[in-house]
């Protein structure tokens, strides 16, 4: 499977390696003050070296508790100069204690890439000079400095500043390339495929909707216009509205498939509506077919040119109506003979588990409800 990195996660990436040395650098202060501790010449103030250690500690910790957190707060000028504060101690906590060596071992580099991680080369240089200038302060104050390593120390602050200033600045510049370049891809695809949608639309619109319309100029019956237009509206409705599946597999396109029938034998309107979907099986195939069996007898003897099928799916069963406001009938009038209702309609679903119910009156209409509980 494919995974997309995320400008995000390349700032968590440079983050997670800036906290990472930051906790190295807070582990190798800690054995070097405990080294200094048991040395054979113990610090004047042991107290200044273990505060040291667990102030260095403590704030290890917070970095990295910020960097899960709020990353955002790591990137600011307040947090960058509070860290400064704190490595500029560590310079000093030295003399404080009263040791012949330092023991903050490579820690004040943590800050410069702090400041490289929070403003890039700019945060970088600045964190990186104002060390320096703490180390010269130090070399000049302090008769125990020694002045080959503080200096060594003030080039490797600028120095790996710079450094690491510019690596981070190129990962984040071809990191933003990158996203260019995949926005813009993404939005030739999107251009791309808007044209082959069009494409697809017009030929489309030629293959039928056109052609249609040329029939219709040549169609001499009125009858026949009707049933070209009819057709071409069902075909451009599914087209643009329709799922895709096809009357053998889906419910919806069963329904539909049989009211556009229903209307184009008949020369009749019906309003079709149906909310929700199921595969189609036995029970419902036999559903469908009991509908169209209850419009054709709605188009055949309402003595109305439209009436309605509605059809509904929910997680336990499918229904499906057919009604009309033409002449009505009495049910219980219907001759034994006519097999319609009893077997076409009731006994097919009554055979699957279903039920149908016919409610009509002479001049009111006839509706049928039809019915089929799943796992019936």
């Amino acid at each position: 499977m494919e995974t997309t990195v995320t400008p995000a996660d390349i700032e968590r990436v440079i983050g997670r390696v800036v906290v990472g040395y930051r906790v190295v650098g807070g582990i190798w202060l800690g054995i070097l003050g405990l080294i200094t501790l048991a040395g054979s010449s113990p610090p004047d103030r042991p107290a200044v070296v273990i505060a040291t250690m667990a102030g260095v500690g403590g704030w290890a910790f917070l970095t990295g508790w910020f960097h899960r957190r709020d990353s955002v707060v790591l990137r600011t000028w307040w947090w960058l100069v509070a860290d400064v504060c704190v490595t500029i101690w560590v310079l000093f906590s030295s003399d404080v204690a009263g040791t012949a060596s330092t023991f903050y071992g490579g820690y004040p580099m943590s800050t410069v890439f702090m400041g490289v991680f929070s403003f890039a080369i700019a945060g970088g240089l600045a964190t990186a000079a104002a060390l320096s200038m703490a180390t010269i302060l130090r070399l000049v104050e302090s008769a125990g400095s020694d002045p080959t390593n503080d200096s060594a120390a003030v080039l490797i602050y600028i120095f790996g500043g710079l450094l690491a200033g510019w690596a981070v600045g190129v990962i984040r510049r071809s990191d933003r390339l990158r996203w260019e370049a995949e926005d813009a891809l993404a939005a030739e695809r999107a251009s791309r495929a808007r044209a082959e949608e069009r494409s697809e639309m017009a030929a489309h619109l030629h293959d039928s909707v056109l052609q249609t319309l040329a029939l219709i100029q040549r169609a001499g019956d009125f009858d026949e216009t009707v049933s070209l237009a009819r057709r071409q509206e069902h075909e451009l409705r599914s087209w643009l509205f329709g799922s895709g599946a096809s009357p053998a597999e889906s419910f919806a396109a069963a329904v539909r498939a049989m009211a556009a029938e229903v209307e184009e034998l008949f020369q009749v309107r019906i309003e079709t509506v149906v909310v929700g979907d199921t595969t189609l099986s036995p029970g419902i195939d036999a559903l469908v077919k009991a509908g169209r069996e209850a419009a054709i007898n709605a188009a055949r003897h309402s003595s109305v040119d439209e009436f309605s099928v509605f059809a509904q799916v929910t997680d336990a069963s499918a229904s499906l109506f057919v009604r009309d406001r033409g002449s009505g009938f009495d049910p219980g009038e219907v001759p034994a003979d006519r097999k319609g209702i009893t077997e076409s309609i009731v006994g097919r679903l009554e055979r699957h588990g279903g039920s149908a119910t016919i409610r009509s009156s002479e001049g009111a209409g006839t509706e049928v409800i039809l019915e089929l509980e799943f796992g019936a």
